[in-house]
Parts: structure tokens; C-alpha cells; sequence
């Protein structure tokens, strides 16, 4: 077997077709989830949802996900043909929307528990198939290029983003707000537009092909794998610091939505808005962050980036104002996209490269459960005090996964030398915390 050819990432999509087919997968799924999710929450309070049911929105897709991704990944990991039982998954998880649609449909009380159930059972397929891709990404781009790839299909992605949001957000103000089965009616008409971009989507994953060299092919034990994945010091370091940090995040998401839609009375412009200003800027900071994975490392930049979306929460309930929101969503947006490179980019690098498929299946699986639990808590300390309580405890808790990364960078030998050590000139507060950290 002749070994593959040395791949460079050039150009707008570059002369690589991994490169350019990848980013078009990201650019296609970008439009698929425009259509398919990032309306949800609206579409739910216009079925009538309340604050419980955005906690289940949130919290039973991890649920599910739960239970059938470690099961899905020892299916695929036992195929010989990975790729295609992949897409299968991306089928099934791409043709649920058809049945989102069809919620408005139901009785009045039963719709918005309807919308629930199902856009949590549509989590079934992607998980598996997302958890899936990740792992390929490792096959599919040497590691002194994934950063770079993961930058470019992010970045694109997001200026897709802000265009197809922009389109949603105008066609949603076409009809008077107060004409619910109007707009109920565009909500449909995106699902059924999602299904469409949803098989292109799908079609881009056949041009992919492999360029490493997979290691040597031995009987799959799913206790061994289990137990060697966990065995390696590096990928348990990096489980449990983004555990507690996903805990945070994953927290904030339902509070979020509620505080803008409940609280601010943001109707689908203000969405609209508030997306494409965060998205605009999430643009803006791909380079940079990748650039910054190139001179600092993985481990110290997942340090800045969490810490960065620890000030989040805390920005939101500063914010009393949709337009003083808007503005507070830069800051989320400039370190959410950190977050969605560093994140894949560290898990890769911390995984054995013989159990990199169980590593993802693993971290996906162990992150759905925070997923399920964290959005219970928030709504608890809702109820409880307020809304502006629960984003602070969001705030705090994603603290704690940020100091939890600095303590392992710190304890990293390579922090000492190396692209993992950032100059004395850049982020005096990180050096400040680092000392804190040492002691």
C-alpha cells in the first residue's frame, strides 16, 4: 500500500478535495440546522411552550443520546464499511423534520410535549452519526492540519450562517406576528427546506476519503477499547475538565433562550438579530484562534476560550435591553467559535490514536449526560430565586471548568517550552491565574 500523498490546505477551499468536500458538509449542515433547529425555541412558544418545556428541550435530546450513542459507535466500529452506516444515521436523523412539521397539527396541549418528544428522538440518529464524523475527522486531515480545516469549515460555515439567518429572519417578518398560523406556516416550510439540503449534506460525506493510516486492524472488544481509552492519562485529564465546563455550558443554553424570549420579549427579528451579530463576529475570530492553537497549543487555548464563555452568562444578565443583548452576544459569538475548534481539536489530540473512536463516543456520551442533568438545575434555580440566579451559577460553574483546563496546561511538561507556552506579553489575567493555579 503506497502511503498518501502530502495534502496541503490552500485557497478558499483549497485544491484539497478533503478540505473543500468537509467545509461544503459544514456549510450544508450550517443550513439544515438554520432550518431545522435554531428556530425551535420560537416555534415551541408559538405551540405554547413554558420554561418546563424548554428544560426538556434541552435536557431529553443528551437523554437520548445517552443511551444510544456507545451502542450506535460499537455498530459502526464493527462495519467494514464505516463511512456508509454512518450516513445511514444522517438519513434517518435528516427526514425527522417531516414529522416536526406536522406538531401544529395536534391537540393544543399536547403540541409542544409532541415537538419535545420528537426533536429529542431526531437526536437518536444524529448523535451517532455526529459522533461518528468527529472520529473521521481524525482520518480524514494529518494533525498539524486539522486546526487549520476545522477553522476554515467553522468559518465559512458561519458566514453561511449569518446570510441564511438573515434570509429566515426577513421571511419570517413577511406576515403579522400576531397571525400565528401564518407564521406557523414558514416554520413548516423550513422544516420541509431542511430535509432537501439535508440529502446534499449527506451526499458531500461520499467524496471524503481517508488520507492516514489507520493502525493495524485486531478483534474489536468494546471492553478493551472501554478500558484502554480510559486507561490513558492524557484523554481521562481532558474527560473530566470538559465534563465539568460542558456542565456550565450546557446550563446556560435553556436560560438563554428563556431570558431572551420570556424576559426580553424577543420576537423572530430580534432572533434574527442577535444571531447574525454573534455569528458575524464568530467569523471574525476563526483565524485568530487558529492561529492561536499554532503558537500557544491546544491545552492553553481551551484554558482562554472557556473563560471567555464564562463572562457569557453574567453579559446576558447585565443585559436588560434586546439591543444592549445584541451587543452582549460579540462576546459569545468571539469565543464560541474558539470553543467549537478547541474542543474537537483537544479531544483528537488527547485520544490514543488506536481508540480514537471510542474516546468520541465516550466524551459524547458522558457530555449528553450533563446535558440531560445541567438544563434540571438551571430551571430548579429558576424556580426557585430567579433567572439572573440561575445564569450566575452557569457563570460560576463554567469557571471552574476554565480553571480546571489551566490546571492541566500548567501541569503539562510542554507548558514549559514549547508552542504550548504563551508569551509573557498576551493575556496578563491568564498569567495571573496560572499563578493561582500553581499554587
Amino acid at each position: 500500500m503506497k502511503p498518501p500523498k502530502k495534502r496541503r490546505l490552500t485557497g478558499l477551499l483549497g485544491r484539497d478535495d478533503n478540505l473543500k468536500y468537509y467545509t461544503l458538509n459544514g456549510i450544508l449542515f450550517t443550513i439544515v440546522t438554520i432550518f431545522s433547529r435554531t428556530y425551535a425555541p420560537k416555534f415551541m412558544d408559538r405551540l405554547g411552550a413554558t420554561s418546563l418545556h424548554y428544560s426538556l428541550f434541552n435536557a431529553l435530546p443528551g437523554f437520548v443520546a445517552v443511551l444510544t450513542t456507545l451502542p450506535g459507535i460499537l455498530l459502526i466500529s464493527r462495519a467494514q464499511n464505516k463511512g456508509r452506516i454512518m450516513r445511514r444515521f444522517f438519513y434517518l436523523s435528516r427526514f425527522f423534520p417531516l414529522l416536526l412539521l406536522a406538531t401544529p397539527y395536534l391537540p393544543q396541549p399536547l403540541r409542544a410535549y409532541a415537538f419535545v418528544v420528537l426533536f429529542s428522538l431526531m437526536n437518536l440518529p444524529e448523535s451517532i452519526a455526529q459522533t461518528a464524523l468527529q472520529s473521521w475527522t481524525g482520518s480524514i486531515f494529518s494533525p498539524q492540519d486539522r486546526a487549520g480545516a476545522l477553522s476554515t469549515r467553522n468559518k465559512l460555515s458561519q458566514v453561511i450562517m449569518i446570510c441564511f439567518s438573515a434570509l429566515a429572519g426577513f421571511v419570517l417578518s413577511l406576515p403579522d406576528p400576531k397571525n400565528n398560523q401564518a407564521v406557523l406556516l414558514i416554520y413548516q416550510l423550513f422544516f420541509l427546506s431542511s430535509v432537501v439540503f439535508g440529502l446534499f449534506e449527506i451526499r458531500t460525506l461520499s467524496k471524503i476519503h481517508e488520507v492516514t493510516t489507520p493502525p493495524p486492524q485486531k478483534k474489536f472488544s468494546p471492553k478493551a477499547s472501554f478500558q484502554s481509552a480510559l486507561a490513558h492519562r492524557e484523554f481521562r485529564s481532558f474527560l473530566l475538565c470538559s465534563l465539568l465546563f460542558h456542565f456550565g455550558w450546557q446550563m446556560g443554553w435553556p436560560l438563554f433562550n428563556f431570558y431572551q424570549i420570556n424576559v426580553l420579549k424577543a420576537n423572530e427579528l430580534w432572533l434574527t438579530l442577535i444571531n447574525v451579530m454573534s455569528s458575524l463576529f464568530m467569523v471574525l475570530s476563526y483565524n485568530f484562534w487558529a492561529n492561536h492553537i499554532r503558537r500557544h497549543g491546544y491545552k492553553f487555548t481551551t484554558a482562554v476560550v472557556c473563560m471567555g464563555m464564562a463572562i457569557s452568562p453574567v453579559l446576558y444578565a447585565l443585559s436588560r435591553t434586546l439591543p444592549i443583548n445584541a451587543i452582549m452576544s460579540i462576546s459569545m459569538g468571539i469565543f464560541t467559535s474558539g470553543v467549537t475548534v478547541v474542543i474537537l481539536g483537544s479531544l483528537l489530540e488527547s485520544a490514543p490514536p488506536e481508540e480514537v473512536m471510542m474516546c468520541t463516543a465516550l466524551h459524547t456520551t458522558l457530555t449528553n449526560v450533563t446535558l440531560f442533568i445541567s438544563p434540571f438545575l438551571g430551571e430548579l434555580i429558576l424556580k426557585t430565586f430567579s433567572v439572573y440566579h440561575a445564569l450566575y451559577v452557569s457563570a460560576a460553574i463554567r469557571l471552574l471548568g476554565a480553571l480546571a483546563f489551566l490546571i492541566r496546561w500548567r501541569r503539562d511538561p510542554a507548558a514549559k517550552s514549547g508552542p504550548g507556552r504563551p508569551k509573557r506579553s498576551s493575556l496578563p489575567f491568564l498569567r495571573i491565574a496560572a499563578g493561582f493555579a500553581r499554587k
